[in-house]
């Protein structure tokens, strides 16, 4: 008998439906169904988008590599009668009936964090994309998450002989106050991927929670759900003019797909990691939608009254946009909402024209160049006198590092928020926040700058 608890409780909510490409689809459901390794517990898939989105263009030359590397890797560990073969071009099946269903996952989950060490270097950050496979139909697979903490019972696994892996929690990760680090997968930053398809155009959506600070005080109150875009067929990296230019369809159809893959993320993080506030960005197309605008407003409710945060709704794209029509959602989006802030690009004048739109702050994406303290000082200060301006506050999206934070804070910059990726545990973010911010005051006129920013209004 496998060690699966007979009464492992389904989300429906989270179930995702998989269809078999394969010329040989039925014969493989077949061979599930006499076995009965689905009903068992001993049917995983690995779902390969978050490796895929990290290769890029280089995944075309690499895919078949990192087939047979899965391949290698299990039949260096099982003989028949388990088996594994590639579904699609981006998924991985493997049938392991001859150990436990506990067992069979997390050597499942050791072959993807050897994949990812293999190809793009360490994944133990990243959420492992492992799923339960029950068979629904001759050609297609109804799909659950697997949560090692959770999902499996484990009578058939002395704790003593389990081999501990990056991102399990295990007893030394769960101490009480007071003895040490709590650091746990869930802590680490998660990103989650899935494509989208209109009018024959594929893209790959990978979602992440930014971590978002409030910058005076340097503390961490929340997340922001950031989407990257990457075309399917060749892994390109879409960047703001190109999703500006987007069919207002795919556009609607990518920002529901990354508001609900960072709702999942959120959920999965304890209630002290959330914080107390969440930053749900959309297009101004997408607000535009009625069909989409209460889907959103319906799902980031929900979601927010379930896990006790606050909501805060960014409209990208304003450029350009007529400041009645911005108004117009505004309003109709802000008694859903704590309150709204818009984006675009970094351009003084853009800023400017949203002033008496009814906006709370305005959004900038920071834009990645090489600039020494001094620089990136003046360059966000003008960047935050004009949005203080034109709508009381400004916020900074995606920083690479604490000291380029640290300075906006002396730039007058009120929010920001750091790549999922820079990020440690909220702890450790804010003491390196923190501590790089001190060394940048280190000078007289820093010291003044800083003084300033702390008196109040």
């Amino acid at each position: 008998m496998s060690g699966v608890s007979p009464e492992r409780r389904h989300d429906a909510s989270v179930e995702e439906r998989l269809v078999i490409e394969r010329e040989d689809a039925v014969t493989i459901v077949e061979r599930l169904r006499e076995t009965h390794a689905d009903a068992d517990g001993h049917a995983f898939l690995l779902k390969l988008d978050a490796l895929i989105v990290r290769l890029g263009a280089k995944w075309d030359a690499k895919s078949e590599l990192v087939f047979e590397h899965l391949k290698t890797g299990f039949e260096r560990r099982f003989q028949e009668p388990n088996w594994c073969l590639r579904i699609n071009d981006d998924a991985w099946l493997a049938i392991i009936p001859s150990v436990g269903a506990r067992r069979g996952a997390l050597a499942v989950t050791e072959m993807w964090r050897e994949l990812g060490n293999f190809f793009v270097g360490d994944v133990s950050h990243l959420e492992t994309p492992l799923y339960e496979v029950l068979v629904e139909d001759v050609d297609r697979f109804m799909l659950r998450p697997i949560d090692l903490k959770t999902w499996f019972d484990r009578p058939e696994v002395e704790a003593a002989k389990l081999k501990p892996i990056a991102g399990e929690t295990t007893p030394e990760a769960v101490r009480g106050p007071g003895t040490g680090p709590q650091m746990t997968n869930i802590q680490r930053p998660v990103i989650v991927a899935a494509t989208v398809t209109h009018a024959n155009r594929t893209l790959r959506v990978a979602s992440s929670n930014e971590p978002l600070f409030e910058m005076k005080k340097m503390v961490m109150i929340g997340h922001r759900l950031e989407p990257m875009v990457m075309e399917a067929i060749d892994n390109a990296l879409l960047d703001r003019k190109a999703l500006a230019a987007m069919d207002w369809g795919l556009r609607e159809q990518i920002d529901i797909t990354n508001i609900e893959q960072g709702l999942k993320i959120l959920k999965m993080r304890e209630a002290e990691q959330r914080k107390m506030l969440m930053v749900v960005p959309a297009a101004f197309s997408t607000f535009a939608s009625q069909r989409a605008r209460q889907k959103i407003m319906h799902d980031v409710s929900k979601a927010a009254a379930e896990m006790g945060l606050k909501v805060l709704f960014e409209i990208r794209g304003l450029d350009g946009v007529p400041p009645h029509r911005v108004l117009e959602i505004v309003s109709l989006i802000k008694p859903f909402c704590m309150t709204v802030v818009g984006h675009v690009s970094a351009d003084r004048k853009a800023i400017a024209a949203l002033n008496k739109c009814g906006l709370s702050g305005i959004c900038v994406e920071y834009d990645g160049q090489k600039r020494d303290d001094e620089a990136l000082q003046e360059y966000l200060t003008q960047l935050s006198v004009a949005a203080k301006a034109s709508a009381g506050a400004c916020m900074v999206q995606g920083f690479d590092n604490y000291r380029q934070m640290a300075v906006a804070r002396l730039a007058g910059v009120t929010h920001a928020s750091i790549k999922a990726a820079a990020m440690m545990s909220p702890r450790g973010a804010v003491a390196a926040a923190r501590t790089v911010s001190e060394g940048l005051t280190s000078s007289a006129q820093a010291q003044a700058a800083l003084s300033a920013l702390e008196r109040p209004e």
